[in-house]
């Protein structure tokens, strides 16, 4: 068995900083890492070296001193190391990557490729399905547990999703990323990096790869960064030490009301234009479900879409791969639907080659402007394998959309913890594009909405390389709930175990919230991996976020950029959360917490 893993070196995104006044990232001096689910990645490759006698790869691209990253892996237990390395690839998004990645190991004959869930500076999660569509591989992402039957040559994976895990057995070869779980995070001693720097490492130019170098780097990417813009989330930052807990309580209330962190009255909005069966620039919405309901990302996403109908003066198409009722268009047209379109899989996975394929086919034949989706699992994947297949530009994890004077689609995506936001512009069409749950609003119902139905079939391929095994929901994750929570109690290891996560629930549900998690909580297994919010977890966007033994790490406030106001309750005023924060309260959550739940819970 020979298996190839990608790995990435990445910045060590707390130490990047930015220089406001020439609106430039400064990475100079910024220490470099190997991207955190590279890592896992390799560790499970390593441990089939000694299941069923595997061989390991480690690849890397990047400019000659990516030979760290390699000596890192080949320490790590990695067998050989390939480093692809070229000035004409320099500027490469994630379609010119995967593309490069591809040409350099599609002849290698590897049963396996591992990359990475996503590296850790751009949280895409498309190089690695964009890497099986050029192979013409299927692929599973996030994987967090991997089994290898050498007899009928299947791995049988479970994936994870964004409301539990999916067993799935896919045939080889094919491409996996994964997600925590599947592997550790191995960092060998200094001594034995240092002795695989002398190594041999095979280096691949652009040259012995193609003769067109406008394939690879910046030429060869169809997405292209405008002017970055600045965001500076202005948090208050008030520390409330007060003895008496009824009274800090009330503080925080009497300052969430000068801020304006409760709920808005409804307003009456008057309902947008429509322009139905103006097919010619199209945008179209891939619809999810979330427990058997239709998401609440995909009524986000179709209010953007109708926003960006009234300058487009185009029909919104509704995209469902699967199953539909008319229950689910008369929903969907009353969320801004003018068309629902339902794809027909007969039985294919919804990541399956053939449903990129088939989707890819008509996204070719009909042109629309747009094809949106929310940055789940399966929007993700979806999408990148229909940019590969295309040769389309695809923006990952976006917050934003607008047009420009050109009528082109700007795409607004998120850096440095959310501080600075990219305008992303693509020179292909149609515009993909997916976007963060919980940062954009759904338009209010518009009831009666007219509407029409299209069913379109997925051309199966003979002999579908995925087979979906079984399906769980983690039923006390309430992971999607986040996605539309108003309030969020968030729990850090200051909660002290098991016993302390028993009483914030408590809390939470007399102020009427959501639970959610740093990393370290969800790692010591005390919630699951579904509501962990951060860096490696999933972005929230509510109205109140009750922060409770929780120190503000870098990691765990990048997912909270846009919840609207901060609540802290921790018992030392010197740990960032009280900079990250709009009110700290200083004290012992155990004491402070029970009474600020009741007063949230009257608001």
């Amino acid at each position: 068995m020979k298996i190839a893993v990608c790995v990435k070196q990445v910045p060590l995104l707390s130490k990047v900083g930015f220089d406001y006044e020439n609106k430039r990232i400064i990475r100079e001096g910024v220490p470099l890492e190997v991207n955190v689910f590279d890592l896992m990645a390799l560790d499970r490759a390593v441990r089939l070296k000694s299941e069923v006698g595997a061989r390991v790869t480690a690849v890397t691209m990047g400019p000659p001193q990516a030979k760290d990253a390699l000596a890192h892996c080949l320490a790590a237990g990695a067998d050989d190391a390939i480093l692809i390395s070229d000035r004409a690839m320099a500027g490469s998004d994630t379609l010119a990557t995967a593309r490069t990645l591809s040409m350099a190991l599609k002849d290698r004959e590897f049963d396996l490729i591992f990359c990475g869930r996503n590296s850790t500076d751009a949280e895409t999660g498309q190089v690695g399905p964009e890497m099986a569509e050029f192979l013409g591989w299927p692929h599973v992402s996030r994987v967090r547990k991997l089994d290898y039957d050498a007899a009928s040559k299947l791995i049988t994976v479970e994936r994870v999703t964004d409301e539990g895990y999916e067993v799935i057995q896919c045939a080889l070869p094919a491409v996996v990323t994964a997600d925590e779980g599947l592997g550790k995070e191995v960092y060998p001693r200094r001594q034995a990096i240092a002795e695989a720097q002398s190594r041999p490492v095979e280096q691949v130019t652009a040259s012995q790869l193609s003769v067109d170098a406008s394939v690879f780097g910046t030429a060869g990417s169809p997405t292209v960064v405008a002017e970055i813009r600045l965001l500076q989330p202005q948090r208050l930052g008030r520390v409330i030490e007060d003895p008496d807990p009824v009274s800090a309580a009330r503080k925080v209330v009497e300052g969430l009301r000068e801020k304006g962190a409760t709920a808005a009255e409804a307003v009456d909005t008057p309902a947008m234009r429509r322009f139905p069966g103006r097919q010619e620039r199209a945008v179209w919405v891939m619809v999810e479900r979330s427990g058997g309901q239709l998401r609440q990302a995909s009524f986000e996403i179709l209010g953007a879409a109708r926003e960006l109908a009234q300058t487009l003066e185009s029909e919104v198409v509704a995209l469902i791969i699967g199953e539909a009722s008319a229950q689910d268009g008369e929903v969907l047209a009353a969320q801004g639907a003018d068309r629902v379109m339902v794809l027909e899989t007969d039985g294919a996975h919804v990541i399956s080659p053939s449903v990129a394929a088939t989707l890819a086919g008509f996204l070719h034949e009909r042109r629309p402007y747009a094809l949106l989706a929310a940055s789940t699992a399966n929007g993700r994947d979806v999408l990148s394998r229909v940019a590969a297949r295309l040769g389309l530009g695809l923006t990952g994890d976006c917050i934003g959309l607008e047009t420009d004077v050109e009528g082109r689609l700007v795409q607004l995506k998120p850096a440095l913890g959310g501080n600075v936001v990219a305008p992303i512009l693509s020179k292909t069409t149609p515009y993909l594009c997916t976007l963060r749950p919980g940062v954009l609003e759904a338009l209010p119902a518009e009831e009666g909405a007219k509407w029409e139905l299209e069913r379109l079939k997925v051309d199966s391929l003979a002999g579908e390389p995925l087979r979906l095994v079984s399906s769980h929901r983690v039923e006390d994750a309430r992971g999607a709930e986040l996605e539309k929570a108003h309030r969020v109690v968030g729990m850090g290891m200051g909660v002290g175990g098991p016993e302390g996560v028993a009483v914030v629930r408590e809390a939470a549900r007399r102020m009427g919230a959501s639970v959610a998690a740093t990393r370290n909580v969800t790692d010591a297994g005390w919630l699951p991996k579904q509501v962990q919010v951060g860096l490696t977890g999933r972005a929230i966007a509510p109205e109140v976020y009750v922060a409770v033994g929780i120190r503000g790490a870098f990691n765990h406030m990048v997912g909270l950029q846009k919840a609207e106001c901060i609540v802290a309750i921790n018992n030392n005023a010197r740990h960032p959360i009280a900079q990250a924060a709009d009110f700290t309260i200083v004290g012992d959550w155990r004491v402070y917490l029970p009474p600020l739940g009741e007063a949230l819970g009257k608001m």
